[in-house]
């Protein structure tokens, strides 16, 4: 190469440094890194770190300053770097060589190969005793990290340890069945692994685990068969009673709640049982899940997926009785969910417009009828009307109009909130709303 074309490509490299630099987004944890602070939970102030918009761009994550964290806070990481590197970003730690604080933490869990693990399915993280990470991406992984959690309960009662599998279990199929999200890989799609962390603290006899993921959510998960959550908060609530959470079909969901009944549910309530507390993250929504209560929150920030938290003490006395747990539990269940069908029976109407008027719904005449003979007797029973428009291509103003205005009259303001649109195209959502301004005023 000519002196002058070397000079030339210095030059080049220097300018593309400089841009890259400028561009560069640096992320720097605070010196506090934890779910909680003085012993009280704040799920906002962590969860304000995590920028979701970030894409296309260099990322540093400058763990330096960051001298108190535990290790379920500096897991998320892992997750977190793989959904930028998923949008298209370079992304890079930066250690400091302190023993203590975030630094040593992500060494302790092996986040150093973060991205190893993510593109090699034969691959999981070199983590350090009683401080296990592992990448969830299918049974294997599961069964490895089930067996690993069993090393520090071998010598308690064995229907304790049944019991602690049990939520376990349950908690990490749910993530592999509902938790997935896909990126691009040389050509490639890859399931991006879900995580779970867990630490023994010995003094206290304690273990903290999570289990995390960034994928589609639970309020999205939920309505497929239960559509128009009004929050991600609600949404978690539903997701926890029984019958409800579970793998549901794609296709008309109402018509196919095939879901897997009260794994959640009963999750939940052993946890009660075993004096836990755990935590369920999901877009902004928060429950927490106490021995004295169950309660929701709405946070001001929010995680692209689902995390759950969960804190157990360790009492080598305790004596449970798995399988008379789960009997008392399922009985409850049946009453609960006898109750809840009777009650969405009786407060709400189920109308699907394909299976109704096919997916290009334009015949008025049709739609009037139907008015006539199915709608407006749910209304005068003061029935909750839930309209679902899933693959419907077309729905034209006067077929809308001649369903839905008069209904809209008759019931004023309250159409607001006792008709509610699911699942319709921006177009067919733009006509019931000027339908809904044009006969509520």
């Amino acid at each position: 190469m000519s002196e002058k074309g070397s000079y030339f490509s210095q030059e080049m490299n220097r300018v593309k440094r400089q841009l890259e630099k400028k561009n560069t987004k640096t992320l720097v944890l605070p010196p506090l890194f934890a779910f909680r602070d003085h012993g009280v939970y704040d799920f906002d102030n962590y969860l304000s770190f995590f920028d979701w918009s970030i894409s296309n761009c260099p990322v540093v994550i400058d763990l330096r300053q960051c001298h108190t964290a535990n290790y379920q806070a500096i897991s998320l990481l892992v997750a977190y770097a793989w959904h930028l590197k998923n949008n298209g970003c370079r992304v890079s730690f930066i250690e400091s060589e302190s023993q203590n604080g975030a630094s040593e933490m992500y060494r302790a869990i092996g986040g150093r190969g973060l991205f190893q693990v993510a593109v090699n399915p034969k691959l999981n993280f070199k983590s350090r005793n009683k401080k296990p990470l592992f990448a969830i991406r299918d049974s294997a992984d599961f069964k490895k990290a089930i067996a690993n959690v069993e090393t520090y309960t071998e010598n308690f009662n064995v229907e304790y340890l049944n019991t602690l599998r049990y939520v376990l279990s349950e908690l990490l199929y749910n993530t592999l069945e509902h938790g997935k999200s896909f990126f691009d890989y040389r050509g490639k799609s890859l399931r991006a692994p879900s995580l779970i962390q867990f630490t023994w603290y010995q003094r206290s006899n304690e273990i903290h685990f999570i289990i995390a993921d960034t994928g589609m959510g639970i309020k999205s998960h939920i309505e497929q068969a239960y559509p128009g959550q009004e929050s991600d908060e609600e949404a978690i609530k539903l997701a926890v009673k029984p019958q409800v959470s579970g793998t549901f079909g794609s296709t008309d969901p109402y018509k196919h709640k095939n879901n897997a009944g009260v794994g959640l549910y009963l999750s939940t309530n052993i946890i009660r049982r075993l004096k836990a507390d755990m935590h369920i993250v999901s877009g902004n929504g928060l429950l927490h899940i106490s021995p004295r209560d169950i309660t929701g929150k709405t946070l001001e920030n929010d995680w692209k997926g689902t995390f759950v938290l969960v804190s157990v003490k360790l009492e080598e006395g305790a004596n449970f009785a798995l399988h008379q747990m789960m009997q008392e539990f399922r009985a409850t269940a049946k009453k609960e969910q006898e109750k809840g069908d009777k009650s969405e029976n009786d407060s709400s109407f189920y109308l699907s417009i394909r299976n109704y008027f096919g997916p290009y719904a334009e015949d008025k005449d049709a739609a009037i009828k139907y008015r006539d003979d199915k709608l407006f007797p749910e209304i005068y029973l003061e029935k909750s009307i839930i309209v679902d428009f899933d693959d419907v291509e077309s729905a034209p103003h006067s077929f809308l109009s001649g369903l839905f205005a008069s209904p809209m009259k008759h019931l004023g303001m309250k159409a607001y909130k006792k008709i509610k649109f699911v699942n319709a195209t921006p177009e067919i959502r733009e006509t019931l709303d000027f339908i809904l301004d044009e006969n509520t005023d």
